[in-house]
């Protein structure tokens, strides 16, 4: 994934690239480099530079909700 689209809010856009339904995404996090995950929301999405460079991952939580992790390249 790379960050061409930093605008809030973030989820949907998230929902709508990678045809997810809106109200499964629960959390948004980024994982660093030294490993530590950070809760991410829109004000925090929006300091990232264009063309930032992540890879997504997706976990179910509890209840179908899922989380997104943004994993620093």
């Amino acid at each position: 994934l790379t960050l061409t689209f930093i605008s809030t809010p973030f989820s949907p856009q998230i929902s709508e690239k990678y045809g997810l339904q809106k109200d499964t995404i629960g959390r948004i996090c980024k994982k660093c480099k030294r490993g530590i995950l950070v809760n991410m929301d829109d004000n925090i999405i929006q300091h990232y530079s264009n063309q930032s460079a992540f890879l997504i991952q997706m976990t179910e939580l509890a209840a179908g909700q899922l989380q997104v992790t943004l994993v620093e390249e």
